[in-house]
């Protein structure tokens, strides 16, 4: 990982990437999770169809670059909250990483995920695409995110320097054994979803942010309810020694206040 980064880091996802969320709240987010020692912020194309990203370059326009770590991710965009296109051609991961860039105000970024590439999808020509954008500086390493076997096949190009994966107390064997398999490539893994695979609690809600978790509950399937505290999931990622950051995302300050306490 990059000098500067974090044990935690923040997602500009979910809910900061559409209408639901003033632009400016999730900018005031972001400089708070810097003030607090968060160094890390993730997003992607996907999230509100380029969004995330715009929000993001404007918090970092303030920063001093060396001093965060900024990853993005190509393979998955999307035309707003459902309409979401794949495409892992190379040149369609070509465009939508300058497309990135742009937004974000970057001439490059730090890690580069491939936004759930099926083992189909990675060829030698996007593997070679991707080798010639990695030595112009569009990125510095390259990552994969998943949840299977398409992790699995990412590791087997040799290519991937960072995991995105769940990582929570009720992970399966073979989510176990892959967290092992990276470590001993020395292959960084970023955990998402610490607290658990299980849906969160719907609430009324109280502010139009919360619409948006309302609506994630609503369309999760199934009756899940394997959860844990989401300070207590992001402790428990951290902990293990596998784990280099581990990811979270809130549109509440008194929840990031509280979770960026969990690194100390």
């Amino acid at each position: 990982m990059k000098g500067a980064a974090s044990r935690l880091a923040f997602g500009v996802s979910g809910a900061h990437g559409t209408p639901l969320v003033p632009a400016r709240e999730t900018v005031d987010l972001i400089h708070e999770a810097r003030a607090r020692g968060v160094r890390v912020f993730d997003t992607a194309p996907a999230y509100g169809a380029g969004e995330a990203e715009r929000r993001l370059g404007r918090a970092l326009a303030g920063m001093d670059r060396d001093a965060v770590c900024v990853s993005t991710k190509a393979g998955v965009t999307s035309r707003g909250l459902r309409g979401r296109r794949r495409d892992f051609s190379p040149d369609a991961i070509e465009t939508s990483l300058r497309a990135s860039l742009d937004r974000l105000g970057l001439e490059g970024v730090d890690v580069l995920f491939l936004h759930g590439a099926d083992p189909a999808e990675l060829t030698p020509g996007l593997i070679e695409r991707l080798d010639r954008l990695k030595d112009a500086g569009a990125f510095a390493r390259l990552g994969a995110t998943g949840r299977g076997a398409e992790l699995d096949a990412a590791l087997d190009t040799g290519r991937i320097d960072a995991l995105m994966t769940p990582v929570h107390p009720f992970l399966d064997a073979g989510g176990e054994a892959r967290l092992v398999r990276a470590a001993e490539a020395g292959v960084s893994v970023f955990a998402i979803e610490t607290a658990g695979p299980g849906r969160t609690a719907i609430r009324l809600p109280r502010r139009p942010a919360d619409l948006y978790a309302v609506g994630r509950g609503l369309l999760a399937s199934g009756g899940d309810d394997r959860r844990v505290p989401v300070a207590e999931g992001l402790a428990a990622a951290l902990a293990r020694p596998e784990v280099a950051v581990a990811v979270f995302t809130t549109t509440r300050r008194a929840h990031l206040i509280e979770n960026a306490a969990v690194a100390g």
